[in-house]
């Protein structure tokens, strides 16, 4: 497991540098005198944002605490993030990482639903993203705007990637025709929210694999899909 990871047993955690390299490459603006950028202070604050949100809640993770555990000043994190929502959805979204994307890139339509599954299970049944998905769903009452960011930031972009998976799939008669994209994706994910934080127990990735399998069946997906 990479240095880098803000919780070592995120199996993607190891992308934080990529991302944060992703964000440099994109960048137009010509940087004026002075340091070049830190991207180990950028680790460091990305991998304190992330564990001080798990621990604490959003209101646990401050600035000025973030800061504090990643060893850098306040004006570091200030100079690279706009608030903490932001950092905070950015740190999440660098510890989930991308497993649909991977698991679905250049395979074959038939085997799309047993990959997305299998990418999807893994990252599930991580004990850590558990713990992570229940603060950032707990985290809307008092603070909605960290929600806001992580899905119009992070969300809708996976969605419309696993959108266009959901299309291949209707096109080759996997799922039916008359199916709503957007009405499954929620489908979808409102079961595994239910698998992951209401059903008592520590999901198994084979536990957890079966059950999407369950669910994607019960969804009309057709049984050419291959399950294994």
């Amino acid at each position: 497991m990479p240095p880098e990871c803000a919780i070592a047993s995120f199996p993607a955690c190891g992308e934080v540098q990529e991302l944060q390299l992703r964000r440099a490459k994109r960048s137009k603006k010509p940087r004026g005198a002075g340091r070049p950028r830190s991207f180990a202070a950028d680790l460091a604050i990305l991998r304190a944002a992330l564990e001080l949100f798990v621990e604490h809640g959003v209101d646990g993770a401050s600035i000025e605490q973030i800061a504090i555990r990643a060893k850098v000043a306040r004006t570091t994190v200030y100079r690279r993030w706009l608030s903490k929502e932001v950092l905070i959805a950015e740190a999440i979204a660098a510890a989930r990482g991308e497993p649909e994307q991977a698991a679905t890139s250049r395979v074959a339509v038939r085997d799309l639903p047993r990959r997305l599954v299998d990418a999807l299970a893994e990252t599930l049944a991580t004990p850590n993203y558990r713990k992570l998905a229940a603060r950032l769903i707990g985290s809307v009452p008092s603070s909605p705007q960290l929600m806001a960011v992580y899905w119009h930031k992070y969300q809708v972009p996976r969605r419309e990637r696993i959108g266009k998976v959901l299309e291949r799939a209707r096109s080759e008669g996997l799922i039916r025709e008359d199916s709503d994209s957007e009405m499954l994706l929620d489908l979808i994910g409102g079961a595994m929210i239910y698998h992951l934080l209401v059903r008592p127990g520590e999901p198994t990735v084979r536990e957890t694999r079966g059950y999407l399998f369950k669910v994607l069946r019960q969804l009309g997906l057709s049984d050419r899909m291959k399950s294994g």
